[in-house]
């Protein structure tokens, strides 16, 4: 994997699943899952211009204490020469 997609990955991943954000205590086991990093897949796909897609999605089989998730992850556009994102788009 090419170093800027790496670091792409992981700006956006900082701000899909921040490091620091704590669950409450009282999360359902499905939260729990849903907060976790691992929990998810990770797509890119290069645009024009130095764009990068980066799509997060919850891994099949994950999360499934009440059926499978399948309105969960995000979509986002992060621009490699100025390292920003642009754009994030949810379900």
């Amino acid at each position: 994997m090419p170093s800027a997609t790496a670091a792409a990955i992981q700006l956006a991943m900082d701000d899909f699943r921040p490091r620091h954000l704590r669950i409450p205590g009282n999360a359902s086991p499905l939260e729990v899952c849903l907060n976790q990093r691992q929990t998810y897949d990770v797509r890119t796909a290069p645009m024009p211009e130095g764009i990068l897609l980066v799509r997060f999605s919850v891994s099949s089989g994950a999360c499934m204490q009440d059926g499978p998730v399948t309105d969960m992850g995000a979509t986002y556009a992060v621009d490699t020469r100025a390292w920003r994102i642009l754009a994030v788009q949810q379900p």
